[in-house]
């Protein structure tokens, strides 16, 4: 028997419908029983047990109780004997109490089924309630992650195959078949970063994995790939049996975030940048005027930018002669110190690796910028083994080096490192770079300039000391023999004996030519400070003029023991020059090997060279000390002491400028204590103007 309907008609369902049910069951049973009594006489209950039934399932124990009633009154009036009749036999009454035990049973029955039934109908209803909750919320959810603003994936097994992919997750991925396909096939990439081994530790853990701005290759339209930034959660998912059986993926897109995060950190160091550069700036102001000395000043340099604006700093300065020499190796971290003491060693060298950064600067006269060094890189900058060795403990990373320029000569290179902090130099730290340079050679400039001005004034101090002494000098002697002319003219009233003052007037004329030689040299030097030195260039043979000098030299040499050797090696040695200049370089050069020759022999020597002429003078006198030749033609240089030796200290640097002049050279070659030899190369110039200005 099925379960009565759940929707009933409102009439049957109510109370007097229920006993309705009931009583109309009870006539069509009595109807019944009635019409087919004749044919089963020994069942009278039959259908009275249908009727008890009916009602007890319709309607409950009321309508039940109420058709048992009916049933009990109907049966014994008409269908038991005696008819008609509510007197009892004892079988019938037997036949009608076991008839309402079984009534009463039966409707218990129907009523336990009843309700029995009722309630899986009622939890039929909220099954299906519950189903329709749950594919209702279940497509909410589907499409909540399809339209969340978030990667969502859903991986089954250990082998993480998807089973969802959002389309969030399908457009960072660049694809859309993800899903059925295990992740390590699907995403190549994903086991080179590590993510098929955090999938694997989840899954077999079961512990959530979380971190923030991660990186994901994301392809673009045009064939390239950008990074993107999630932060991302793996949740392991569990069966009924509570085993993990899948990961759950939950991407939120950071990109834009952290990328304003980033220009907000760039901004915010290269807003500390500009405020350490300014602070540099200013500082280096006041380090690059706090002294005079431009070794100090670079080294003080060198310091203050280390560890604001490098990890080292290294300075190298030229040096005369063309060498240099690595002033300072400035560190921060007290560990270096020992590898600072090799560094310096491991200065410029033109002649070296010509890749050497601060070598580049040199030889190019421009910045030299490398903002990513590898270590295999460093190794190749270095000069030797040794250099390669000092390089490696250093282990730079990023390299600056900056020449100091002023006036167009290289005066050295500050070169910068980043090491150990790992930064990278920019396009604007090497503009930084430039400005401190350019600060430190105007520094080193003004350094030079007063020392060359504090020099000036002592040569200036000296000049006019020697100058007013050799000035002195033939005027001493010129008036005492005017006073002792006077004497005589005082002892003899007639005239003076002939000899008496030829003497006097000997004496005199040579001290008048050497102040006229002393004042000559002084309005050469003035006019070859102005630039208005002039020469008249005449073809003459040279020959000739050099013995003239000899011949003229050769009384002043004789009163200091020395001999002039001459010896020309050809005749007719002809070129176009000026012959009063080239008396006066043969003359300062005799002159000078006289003065300096310690009374011995002076071998003058004049051949053909090169198509023009050489003459050397050499002296086997006092000669010169290494450390002066190099200055030994400069205005009033000298190489020994005035007190010792006479002169202006003029006559080599006139000579050298007017060989310099006809466009020859002049050089010297010495050894201390044995004599010096001077040699003037000049070339014919028979193709050049009569007259022509000095350079």
């Amino acid at each position: 028997m099925q379960p009565r309907p759940e929707q009933q008609h409102p009439l049957w369902a109510s109370r007097t419908g229920r006993y309705g049910v009931g009583l109309i069951s009870f006539l069509a049973a009595w109807a019944i029983q009635g019409s087919v009594s004749s044919f089963i006489p020994a069942t009278p209950f039959l259908f009275f047990f249908g009727a008890v039934m009916v009602a007890g399932w319709w309607g409950g124990w009321g309508p039940a109780l109420l058709a048992t009633v009916l049933s009990v009154v109907v049966v014994d009036f008409y269908f038991l004997a005696p008819l008609q009749s509510v007197l009892l036999g004892a079988g019938g009454f037997v036949s009608l109490g076991v008839f309402g035990l079984l009534a009463v049973l039966m409707t218990k029955l129907n009523v336990m089924l009843r309700t029995a039934h009722a309630e899986r109908a009622e939890l039929l209803k909220r099954e299906r309630v519950a189903r329709g909750e749950a594919e209702a919320g279940r497509a909410q959810l589907h499409s909540l992650f399809k339209n969340a603003p978030a990667c969502i994936i859903l991986m089954r097994g250990p082998r993480h195959v998807f089973s969802f992919s959002n389309p969030m997750n399908n457009e960072l991925m660049g694809r859309g078949d993800l899903v059925g396909q295990e992740a390590a096939k699907a995403l190549p990439w994903a086991e080179e970063r590590g993510f098929i081994t955090i999938l694997d530790e989840v899954y077999r853990t079961g512990v959530p994995f979380a971190s923030n701005a991660v990186t994901f290759p994301s392809p673009l339209p045009n064939g390239e790939t950008q990074e993107r930034y999630l932060n991302i959660v793996y949740q392991p998912t569990r069966n009924e049996q509570g085993e993990v059986d899948g990961i759950a993926g939950f991407g939120f897109d950071v990109t834009d975030l952290v990328r304003a995060r980033q220009r907000a950190e760039a901004l915010t160091l290269e807003l500390q940048q500009a405020e350490a550069r300014d602070w540099l700036l200013a500082e280096s102001g006041a380090v690059l005027a706090s002294s005079l000395d431009d070794e100090t000043t670079l080294r003080n340099m060198a310091k203050l930018v280390v560890p604001t604006f490098a990890d080292w700093c290294l300075v190298d300065v030229a040096e005369p002669g063309g060498k240099f020499r690595r002033l300072e190796a400035a560190h921060f971290r007290p560990e270096d110190d020992a590898l600072a003491e090799d560094i310096l060693r491991f200065g410029m060298l033109p002649g070296g690796n010509p890749w050497h950064p601060p070598t580049v600067a040199l030889l190019k006269a421009e910045a030299v910028h490398l903002e990513h060094l590898t270590r295999e890189d460093a190794m190749e900058l270095a000069h030797n083994e040794a250099h390669a060795r000092a390089i490696q403990a250093m282990a730079p990373v990023s390299f600056i080096s900056v020449p100091l320029i002023s006036r167009g000569q290289v005066m050295g290179v500050m070169s910068c490192i980043h090491a150990h902090s790992g930064r990278h130099y920019t396009a604007s730290d090497l503009a930084f770079a430039k400005e401190l340079a350019h600060r430190a050679a105007l520094s080193m400039e003004n350094a030079r300039l007063y020392a060359e001005a504090r020099e000036a004034i002592r040569l200036r101090d000296e000049f006019m000391s020697i100058a007013s002494h050799e000035l002195k000098t033939p005027l001493t002697p010129l008036s005492l023999k005017l006073q002792a002319l006077t004497r005589e003219l005082g002892r003899h009233p007639g005239p003076i004996p002939r000899n008496v003052v030829e003497s006097y007037v000997d004496v005199g004329s040579r001290q008048v030519k050497k102040l006229a030689e002393l004042v000559g040299d002084l309005l050469d030097v003035s006019r070859i400070t102005a630039g208005r030195l002039s020469l008249e260039m005449e073809e003459l043979d040279l020959g000739p003029v050099v013995r003239e000098v000899i011949a003229r030299y050769e009384p002043q040499a004789a009163r200091t023991g020395s001999t002039l050797l001459l010896d020309v090696d050809v005749d007719g040695i002809v070129g176009r020059w000026d012959r009063l200049r080239l008396e006066q370089i043969i003359t300062n050069l005799v002159d000078n090997a006289v003065k300096y020759g310690a009374g011995n022999p002076i071998h003058v020597r004049l051949e053909a060279h090169a198509g023009g002429a050489r003459l050397t003078v050499r002296d086997e006198g006092i000669g010169i000390a290494p450390e002066h030749l190099p200055r030994l033609f400069g205005r009033f240089e000298r190489a020994v002491s005035e007190r010792n030796y006479g002169g202006l200290g003029l006559g080599l640097y006139i000579t050298r400028t007017l060989v310099e002049a006809m466009g020859g050279r002049v050089s010297v070659a010495s050894t201390l204590g044995q004599g010096s030899t001077f040699t003037v190369d000049l070339p014919s110039n028979l193709d050049a103007v009569q007259a022509m200005p000095a350079p």
